[in-house]
């Protein structure tokens, strides 16, 4: 137990930094922040130490949308409980705090820019400054024009502008810096405020005739008052002032950044909680006990694990490895337990035979008793059985420890580990009674998938993620047991594509993928592109798009197709996706087939309150209406088909679609017939000019036949139009043939 002493230390702790953020003051107010405030404090930790698998977090408790999405009050107010305030937080304050205020955070990922940002606002809102505040998406262009500052009065707005992507050509437009004054006068029309996250590198190149010291200096707070703050708001009861002040913990603090904090403050909870019994003895851990009592040697052992977690546990697993009469056995049954935590122990067990055989060690036979049982092997790798027969490691970070040591200690066996763990939660193992339910399934493919995760962006390769994509792709569509694996796996890349952590590893394997010929890789692209990543990085999105587009597979140009409606349907996007995909229609190489099937698809939809294309409404924030031109280039495309059934059945529904909406709409009447006119236009198109021919007669000849006369008046009109066109396209070839003729005499 901690002295009273101790005890003293930390209520003086909690009550200069935690409660006079919040306001509470009395220990009955403090206990009505109730254990749910606590939880999702836990998740959003979860969240921001990206354990991709395994976070309950951040959308599932705060219900976040994408585009211009309400950052919610009880978040804000989770943010201040925790947040550690860099020295200069008050001078950061101070420039937010008049109208049209704009204050650039210029610091690289992964250093607590982001939850800065979000205290800052708390600050706003709880001050009354301002009323609410927003994330708003950059968009998909290189310029962040004023008309995206969302309408609302009062906000605070956050920004977080997209990295500079070399290899697709993307950049943020150099000219962001002289357009802050401008964004700044639009913000104070409405007493609003906004704060721009941006990189040290990008922020050279764009600060160019930006507002004086509009970007100031800051320090992040230490790593241990991070820490602090996080132990004290989860665990009101946490002896902070103790663990801080160890000196071992205190080594595990220098030089740490905001995430390193975190992760500790995740192995000094673990530890804490863990019974003591099951962490390792003094004399394992090699250190020297000051404190005699039976407090002061948990409180070590509770220490010295944490320590030994922040290593990996690198020493205590050569020790276990080393041992005299260690068998395969044993060790493929620690790695199978620790990468297949939560399964039922049986399915471990099985497992581990299949993972005997596909490393090259034969079979085991496991039905009778000539194998060690379940019992004797959880005790072997220092584990316990719970009660619902599930083996647990009490042990801080033990099982990811486990993982990495195999992948360091055994570079040969990687490729026919990472088969095995593609196949674990496919299959059911043979004679086992107890059946995997499907949430157990998807929790495990969740820990398989972040353990993938974790090593292709630590490592830069993507073969883990890659062998599951491709396993479970295969099945995704023909077994109803395990088709649920794929879309926990897109789950999984989704999310890493738009964290700090792991996004810029991902971009890059999503933009490899997207130029490969297989189709389980290129609809993973398609899949990520068309969610939140499409959405905040939507010019990025598009490119990868590009490449997946050109795909012969069925299932991937299915998914391309409603990869660009959901796009579509964020208003935000809507300028930068279509400027895309006519720069796709109008090249002369293979783009031209992505940008048909993009169009089509446009062409061909409708919105659900309309019947009339959705290219021919006028958005709701009046922001874009497609070009006659632009319309024009993308007809051409659809009508330059290779005349599969598909495509030409899309195309022929497209057609009668426009033609129906020009017949009931007078307003579009003349965009329509123009836009499709001007598609076939040239002496380059008489295929298309047939096809549409054929396409709008077969439209007059089957509508109904009260409205016949008015489809035969406006299909006179369009083709008297084409054959003007016609004529006039081939007076102008004869003059120039006369012309050069001429010339020769």
């Amino acid at each position: 137990m901690a002295s009273n002493e101790e005890r003293q230390d930390q209520s003086d702790f909690i009550e200069r930094h935690i409660y006079p953020r919040l306001g509470y003051r009395s220990s009955e107010e403090e206990e009505s922040l109730g254990k749910l405030l606590r939880a999702r404090l836990a998740d959003i930790r979860q969240e921001a130490l990206l354990n991709f698998g395994e976070m309950n977090a951040f959308k599932q408790v705060f219900e976040h949308t994408v585009d211009h999405s309400e950052i919610e009050a009880e978040y804000l107010d989770a943010v201040r409980l925790v947040f550690a305030p860099p020295d200069e937080f008050d001078m950061l304050y101070g420039f937010l705090r008049d109208p049209g205020s704009v204050l650039v955070l210029n610091c690289p990922p992964s250093n607590g820019r982001t939850i800065t940002a979000h205290a800052l606002l708390a600050r706003l809102y709880f001050d009354g400054d301002i009323n609410g505040a927003r994330e708003i998406s950059f968009g998909g262009s290189k310029e962040f024009p004023v008309k995206r500052l969302p309408h609302e009065s009062r906000q605070g707005f956050l920004l977080e502008l997209p990295v500079d992507e070399e290899e697709s050509n993307f950049q943020v437009s150099d000219r962001f810096g002289s357009r802050i004054a401008a964004l700044s006068r639009e913000l104070g029309k409405r007493d609003n405020r906004l704060i721009v996250l941006t990189e040290p590198e990008q922020w050279r190149r764009i600060c160019i005739s930006s507002p004086d010291a509009i970007a100031p200096r800051y320090k992040p707070a230490r790593a241990e008052a991070i820490a602090s703050n996080w132990l004290a708001a989860e665990e009101p009861t946490f002896p902070v002032a103790r663990w801080m002040a160890d000196p071992d913990i205190a080594e595990l603090f220098e030089g740490a950044k905001p995430l390193d904090a975190l992760q500790i403050v995740d192995l000094i909870l673990k530890a804490s909680r863990a019974d003591v019994n099951t962490l390792p003895s003094l004399q394992a851990l090699t250190r020297k006990q000051d404190d005699d009592s039976e407090d002061g040697q948990t409180y070590r052992r509770q220490v010295l694990s944490v320590v030994a977690a922040r290593r990996n546990w690198r020493d205590q697993l050569l020790d276990w490895h080393k041992q005299n009469g260690r068998t395969s056995f044993e060790r493929n049954f620690l790695l199978a337990a620790s990468v297949l935590r939560g399964a039922p122990v049986a399915h471990v067990y099985a497992k581990v035979a299949v993972l005997c055989e596909t490393l090259g060690e034969g079979e085991i036979r496991i039905a009778g008793q000539m194998a060690p049982g379940v019992v004797e092997l959880v005790d072997a790798v220092d584990a316990e059985l719970a009660g619902n027969a599930v083996i647990t490691f009490s042990r801080p970070g033990w099982d990811d420890a486990v993982l990495e040591y195999f992948w360091i200690d055994r570079p040969l066996a990687r490729l026919q580990f990472l088969q095995w763990l593609a196949e674990a939660p496919r299959k059911d193992p043979q004679g086992v009674m107890e059946t995997i339910s499907p949430a157990e399934r998807e929790a495990l493919a969740e820990r398989i998938g972040a353990f993938a995760l974790r090593w292709a962006v630590r490592h830069r390769r993507p073969d883990p993620l890659r062998m599951l994509a491709e396993a479970w792709y295969e099945v995704s569509s023909t077994d109803t047991k395990t088709k649920r694996l794929w879309s926990v796996l897109m789950g999984i890349l989704a999310s890493a594509a738009i964290r700090d952590a792991s996004a810029p590893y991902i971009h890059k394997m999503l933009l490899d993928w997207s130029k490969t010929k297989k189709p389980a890789l290129q609809k993973a692209v398609v899949a990520v592109c068309s969610g939140e990543f499409g959405r905040v990085h939507t010019g990025k999105a598009l490119r990868r798009l590009k490449y997946a587009g050109e795909s012969e597979d069925p299932d991937v140009v299915t998914a391309l197709r409603t990869a660009v409606r959901n796009l579509w349907e964020d208003p935000s996007v809507r300028q930068t996706l279509f400027g895309y995909i006519i720069a796709w229609c109008k090249s002369q190489d293979s783009n031209a087939l992505a940008g048909r099937r993009a169009f089509g698809v446009l062409a061909g939809a409708t919105s659900q309150s309309s019947t009339s294309p959705i290219l021919l409404e006028k958005s709701d924030e009046g922001d874009f209406i497609p070009t006659g031109e632009m319309l024009s280039y993308g007809w051409s495309a659809v009508l330059d088909h290779d005349s599969t059934m598909e495509e030409s059945g899309e195309a022929e529904k497209a057609v009668a679609l426009w033609m129906t909406a020009a017949l009931d709409g007078e307003a579009i009447r003349d965009i329509v017939i123009d836009a499709l006119r001007k598609a076939v236009d040239g002496k380059e198109s008489q295929r298309r000019r047939d096809l549409l021919r054929t396409y709008v007669y077969k439209w007059y000849e089957e509508g109904a036949i009260e409205k016949r006369d008015a489809r035969e008046a406006l299909y006179s009109r369009l083709s008297q139009l084409i054959d003007h066109d016609l004529r006039t396209e081939m007076s102008r070839q004869m003059n120039m043939i006369d012309g050069s003729l001429g010339k020769a005499l």
